[in-house]
Order: structure tokens, then sequence, then C-alpha cells
């Protein structure tokens, strides 16, 4: 993945956490973008910029959300390490496998992040809460259609719809 590519991915993850996860909506469709782009860098297979963008990631995010800045990098990028493992030693079988990979990530990131508050915030460790599962499973959800919209025949199915017009 060039490094432009990754510049307009991490401002895009950057402006929808930003704009959607200050909504009074957020609740709703609860997407971790930041996890999300972290997902896309390492399906490419390279370790590095998978770790580098997860960590810069993850940055960015406890810079909008955390008081602590390290604790979401930290997690971004030690899963950006794993899902680029995932990618290099697996071959995902479609949407449904991307999006339980990113859903099980995000479970991950949780748990991550809640460790790490209650050794340096002596925060208490809650792991499957409701908000928890309903933020894994949209991203996971949003993960699968994102994958399906990557795989799907674009171009086939513009020139099908064109010669059906033509008729």
């Amino acid at each position: 993945m060039k490094w432009t590519r990754l510049a307009v991915l991490a401002a895009a993850a950057t402006a929808l956490q930003f704009f959607v996860g200050s909504s009074p909506h957020r609740a709703v469709w609860p997407v971790d973008f930041f996890l999300l782009a972290t997902g896309v860098v390492a399906r490419g297979g390279d370790f590095v910029r998978a770790v580098v963008v997860g960590g810069l990631l993850g940055f960015l995010e406890d810079a909008l959300n955390q008081d602590l800045l390290g604790m979401n990098a930290f997690a971004k990028a030690v899963l950006g390490y794993g899902l680029a493992m995932l990618s290099v030693r697996l071959i995902f079988g479609g949407p449904w496998a991307v999006g339980g990979a990113l859903a099980v990530a995000s479970f991950a990131n949780d748990a991550i992040v809640a460790v790490l508050a209650a050794l340096l915030l002596q925060a208490p460790v809650v792991l499957f809460s409701r908000e928890a599962i309903w933020r894994a499973a949209a991203t996971g959800a949003t993960a699968a259609l994102l994958e399906a919209a990557r795989l799907f025949p674009w171009r086939e199915w513009w020139e099908k719809r064109q010669l059906r017009r033509l008729r």
C-alpha cells in the first residue's frame, strides 16, 4: 500500500471518528474506524507498516478520546501486528472471515486498553460489557460489508446494466 493511500486512509478514519464518534447518536452504530483502517493496512501483510500505522492511528484515537495517551496506540500496534500475521498465514475466506477477525480484534483492543487502564490508572477491568459487544459487532459487520464491496465485480455489473438499458 502506498503512503498516499495510507495518508488518505488515516485522514478518512480520523474524520469519521471525529464527526461520528462525537455524535450523540454514536451508540446506534459504534464502529471503531481506526481499527478498520489498521485492518486494511495489515491486510497487505507488511508487519512494519501495520504496526506503525496502527500505533499512529491509536495515538490519534487517544488524542481524540482518552486522557492518557498511548493505551490505544499500543493496542492498535499489537493488533496491527497480529492482523498482519493472520493475513500472511491464513487466506481469508471472504467477507465473513474478515468481519469475524475484526470483531475479535475489537474485543482484543478493548481487553488490552482495559488491562492498561487497570495497571496505569487503577480503573476497574470491564471486558464484555454491552457496549463492547455492540462495538465489536458493528465493527465486524462494517468490515464484512466493506470487504464484500471490495470483492464485488463492479465493472461486470455496470456493463450488464448498460446492456440492459440499451435493449
